[in-house]
């Protein structure tokens, strides 16, 4: 029940709200990289407790980004999959 909760929350979010975390957890993204991930994520079905799916995220990111935001971005899921426990469904 909370995978398809959190899964459902990432598929409806707009590329705004990723800007908004991006610069509150401070990994620079512009609206126009958002929406690429985003639809990123979408096209490929990402699934993120898949760890093969979220690797591939990750690579995505590194190659249409940078090497630096896409290792922010791993350590940052994974800090907060601690603080909220959850970091056993990864």
């Amino acid at each position: 029940m909370l995978k398809r909760l959190i899964t459902t929350r990432l598929y409806h979010s707009s590329p705004e709200e990723v800007v908004k975390y991006s610069q509150e957890y401070g990994i620079p993204v512009s609206h126009e990289q958002a929406a690429m991930i985003l639809s990123f994520i979408k096209k490929e079905k990402i699934d993120p407790f898949s760890e093969k799916d979220r690797l591939r995220t990750f690579k995505f990111i590194q190659q249409n980004i940078g090497t630096a935001e896409a290792k922010q971005a791993y350590q940052l899921l994974y800090q907060l999959a601690k603080q909220y426990q959850l970091d056993d469904l990864l």
